[in-house]
């Protein structure tokens, strides 16, 4: 296999690429190119390709615009550039400054300012990857894939991937700055958080990571993360993702959270004139814990027990549910009471009841001015809950727990 360039008109120059030895018998296991072989011609078309642009476009450089004077050769260096095809060897032209720029005049490189670059296409693939996937995995299949002089290692696909997200972060800075004027009426924010296992050892082994997702209702949504340390991270995250979003001073904004004491804390720090809502979806599924136990009860010898458990609590689901949240604590409270009385002390299940129901009342006790009527809410059509907000903010949480808590 050759590879034909005719890079001046009527001189052809060929170059051999590979060489592919087949028997006259086809099977499965000789039917076209094998993974090695198509990484052969890959590699070697791609060397062959950079080698004769870098040659041409030496050779090929423009006079100075000034004095219209041909630029004088200063020398070469060797450089390498890394691409999704293989890393290929140059050898690039220094020039040097002209004269009539005075003491301006410097040396420059004709080609590439970095000595070794990287093809945006190589750095796309790498950070789509890493993105989904541990680094010492993504670096293994490249390895399978690409060819052997383009291989990496959990270490390079790390700091690549690095390298695009701080790309990235600048880019939507810079887009933040100079979007559309149009003023967001509405709000929503919804904050998640969750521990993930540190790859350094000290000085934590954990560290809480705050996912998030602001919606306006009209145009995209916009999704933002940040490691919660005690630095500015919070505020510069969500604060460009409100001005992503053309929030202004008369911006109504609602926060949607579990109640966590640390996610209020950031929603005073970024948002204190919001509206706090504690989100109905952590309190749905903390009362079907508590549906659970009381279905730990013996439904043949305590039937009655049973189902006065399961209707108190029921009956306190719909008092929260349609805001009356004094009365749902104290039936709480009541059945809690209920449950520790002595007359049930051989029924396990009462008691895992009761410690559980202690727990829920101290929860919501502690997010009460954060409970509005979620019935009405849901008949006006707005937003209760993060589970639909954050759905993709938690995939994102998910796929950092699992970049980050197996060895790369």
């Amino acid at each position: 296999m050759k590879l034909v360039a005719e890079v001046v008109p009527g001189k052809p120059i060929e170059h051999e690429i590979a060489t592919i030895e087949r028997a006259d018998e086809i099977s499965q296991a000789s039917a076209g190119l094998t993974i090695a072989e198509g990484k052969t011609i890959l590699e070697n078309l791609q060397k062959e390709i950079v080698t004769a642009q870098v040659h041409q476009h030496g050779i090929s450089v423009r006079p100075c615009p000034r004095c219209g004077s041909a630029f004088r050769t200063k020398g070469y260096y060797r450089a390498t550039l890394r691409s999704v095809y293989g890393n290929v060897g140059m050898r690039i032209r220094r020039l040097r400054g002209c004269s009539c720029s005075g003491s301006q005049a410097r040396s420059f490189s004709a080609l590439f300012t970095n000595k070794n670059p990287i093809t945006p296409e190589l750095r796309y693939l790498t950070a789509k990857m890493a993105a989904l996937l541990p680094f010492g995995k993504v670096a293994d299949f490249l390895g399978e894939l690409l060819p052997l002089s383009a291989q990496a290692t959990a270490g390079t696909v790390r700091n690549r991937t690095m390298k695009v997200g701080k790309r990235l972060q600048k880019s939507a800075e810079v887009l933040a700055t100079g979007s559309s004027n149009r003023p967001c009426k509405k709000l929503i924010v919804g904050l998640d958080a969750g521990y993930v296992r540190n790859r350094q050892q000290r000085p934590e082994r954990n560290f809480e990571v705050i996912a998030g997702k602001a919606l306006d209702g009209q145009g995209p949504s916009t999704r933002f993360a940040f490691v919660r340390n005690g630095g500015s991270e919070a505020t510069s995250a969500v604060d460009l993702a409100m001005r992503q979003c053309g929030v202004t001073e008369t911006t109504s904004i609602t926060v949607l959270t579990d109640g966590d004491a640390g996610l209020r804390a950031v929603q005073q720090q970024v948002a204190p004139e919001a509206e706090h809502v504690l989100d109905w979806f952590h309190i749905a599924m903390r009362f079907t814990n508590l549906q659970q136990l009381a279905k730990g009860v013996n439904a043949l010898t305590d039937g009655g027990v049973r189902r006065h458990a399961l209707d108190e609590l029921e009956r306190a689901k719909w008092r929260f549910w349609n805001g009356h949240r004094i009365r749902g604590l104290i039936g709480l409270v009541h059945l809690q009471q209920w449950a520790r009385a002595q007359c049930f002390s051989h029924i396990h299940s009462l008691k895992k009841l009761e410690n559980a129901l202690l727990d829920m009342v101290h929860y919501l006790e502690l997010n009460a001015d954060s409970m509005p009527n979620y019935g009405k809410r849901y008949r006006a059509g707005q937003r209760m809950s993060t589970f639909q907000l954050c759905y993709s903010a938690v995939l994102l949480m998910d796929v950092i727990c699992r970049q980050l808590a197996k060895p790369s």
